[in-house]
C-alpha cells in the first residue's frame, strides 16, 4: 500500500479521534480548570513559584500552565480550552514521531496496525484525562527521548525534559548513562548539555527554591487510588480504625494503620527502585553487545513505571497514560503477546478512567468485603501481570 495514503489516512482518523476527546470533557472534576488556572492566576498578579507560593509541579510545566493564561489575558480564548487546545498541539507532534517510528519498526505490518490503532483507541477511552494535565507531556518526552535513542543530544534534552516536567522519570539516568556503545566521556558530556538546556535557567531563577517540591512530595500522605492504599483499606475492612479524609488532591486514609503503611512505603518504594536500577545496570554493564538503547529502553522504562506505580504512595488515574506511547512503540515479535499487553492496558483504562462500569460499591460480597474491594482488585491485577510480561520482553 502506498506510504503517503497510509500516513493520510493514519492522520485523519487521529484527527478524528482528538476530535473525539476535545469535545468531550470530564464532565465532573478537572485539574486544570481547578488548580492549574488558579497558579497561572497567581502567576499573572505577580505571586512567584517556589518562592512566593508553594508550588508542587518541576520548573518545565510553568510555560505549559501559563501560557493558556496568557492568551486568556489577550481575550484569546478560556484558559481551559486554551490548555487542552495546547496540549492538543503538542499531542499532534508527538504523535507524528511515534507514527513515524512505528512505521520504520522492524515487525510485521498486523504490528504495526494494532500500535497505531492502539494509540489512538486508548486515547479516547482515556478523554477524561488525556488533556486534563501534564502526564502526556511527560511520558511523551520520555517516548522522544528513546526514539532519539541514536542522537544522544536529543535523547538527553527530551530525557531531562521529563524531569523537568515530573521528577519521576530522574533516577533512570543511571541506566540511560551506560545504554549506548560510546565513551562514557562523550556521554557525560551530553548528558550535561541536556540539563543545562532544561535545567539551567530554573536553576538560575529559583535556586534553593526547588527542593520545595522534595518537601511537598515527602510530606503528602498515600494517595486514594495507590496500591498501599488499597491494602490498608483492606485491612480496615476487619480493623475499622481509619478514616477517609475528604481533603483533595489525596483523600489518604488516617488512623494506626495508616501510619503503619506510610513507614513501610518509605522503605519499600526506594527499595524497589534501586532493584530496577540494579537488573536495568547489570543488563547494559554485563550485556551490552545484546541490548538494542531503543528496545532496552522502552523496556526498562515500562518496567520503572509499572514498579513506582505498584511500590509508590502517589498514584492516580492520568498516571495510565504513561503506559500508552510506550506499548505502542514497542517492537514485539510476537503478536500474540502484542495483544495480551494492549488487552490489559485497555482493561486498565476501562477499569480506572471511564465511568463504564458501575456498581454499588457498599455491597457486601463477601463479609467484610463489599464490592469495592473486588472492583479495586481489579485494578491492580493487570498491572501486576503487566510489569511480570515487561520484565520477559526482548531486549532487541
Amino acid at each position: 500500500m502506498n506510504k503517503r495514503f497510509i500516513f493520510i489516512i493514519t492522520f485523519v482518523l487521529f484527527f478524528l479521534s482528538r476530535l473525539y476527546v476535545l469535545k468531550n470533557p470530564p464532565p465532573y472534576y478537572s485539574d486544570v480548570f481547578h488548580d492549574y488556572r488558579r497558579y497561572a492566576q497567581m502567576w499573572e498578579s505577580g505571586l512567584t513559584p517556589y518562592l512566593k507560593h508553594l508550588y508542587e509541579y518541576t520548573p518545565a510545566t510553568i510555560p505549559l500552565l501559563y501560557f493558556p493564561q496568557i492568551l486568556d489575558h489577550f481575550r484569546i480564548g478560556h484558559y481551559y480550552e486554551n490548555y487542552r487546545f495546547q496540549i492538543f498541539i503538542l499531542d499532534t507532534l508527538i504523535f507524528f514521531f511515534i507514527y513515524q517510528t512505528i512505521i520504520k519498526l522492524k515487525t510485521k505490518p498486523i504490528s504495526k496496525f494494532l500500535a497505531l490503532s492502539f494509540y489512538l483507541i486508548s486515547s479516547m477511552i482515556a478523554k477524561d484525562f488525556f488533556y486534563e494535565g501534564i502526564d502526556l507531556v511527560f511520558i511523551g518526552s520520555l517516548a522522544l527521548a528513546i526514539i532519539f535513542s541514536n542522537h544522544r543530544l536529543k535523547f538527553w534534552f527530551f530525557f531531562w525534559l521529563s524531569t523537568g516536567i515530573k521528577l519521576m522519570s530522574a533516577p533512570l539516568v543511571l541506566i540511560f548513562l551506560f545504554i549506548k556503545k560510546i565513551s562514557l566521556k562523550k556521554e557525560i558530556k551530553n548528558c550535561l548539555i541536556g540539563f543545562a538546556l532544561v535545567w539551567g535557567l530554573p536553576l538560575v531563577i529559583f535556586r534553593s527554591s526547588l527542593s520545595v517540591i522534595l518537601y511537598l512530595l515527602a510530606h503528602r500522605g498515600i494517595k486514594y487510588a495507590a496500591f498501599p492504599s488499597f491494602v490498608v483499606e483492606t485491612i480496615n475492612y476487619w480493623t475499622q480504625t481509619e478514616t477517609r479524609l475528604q481533603q483533595p488532591p489525596d483523600f489518604q486514609l488516617q488512623g494506626p494503620i495508616s501510619v503503619m503503611a506510610e513507614k513501610v512505603v518509605a522503605i519499600v518504594f526506594p527499595l524497589s527502585i534501586l532493584v530496577v536500577l540494579a537488573y536495568g545496570l547489570y543488563m547494559v554493564l554485563k550485556k551490552r553487545s545484546q541490548l538494542n538503547p531503543y528496545t532496552f529502553g522502552l523496556k526498562i522504562s515500562l518496567i520503572y513505571i509499572l514498579t513506582i506505580f505498584l511500590t509508590g504512595k502517589i498514584f492516580s488515574q492520568p498516571f495510565h497514560i504513561w503506559l500508552l506511547p510506550l506499548i505502542a512503540l514497542y517492537p514485539f515479535k510476537s503478536i500474540k503477546k502484542q495483544l495480551i499487553f494492549i488487552f490489559l492496558t485497555f482493561w486498565l483504562l476501562i477499569i480506572d478512567t471511564t465511568p463504564w462500569i458501575r456498581v454499588n460499591e457498599t455491597l457486601m460480597v463477601y463479609p467484610p468485603l463489599p464490592m469495592k474491594f473486588f472492583i479495586y482488585s481489579l485494578r491492580f491485577i493487570p498491572m501486576f501481570t503487566l510489569l511480570g510480561l515487561s520484565s520477559k520482553l526482548e531486549n532487541k
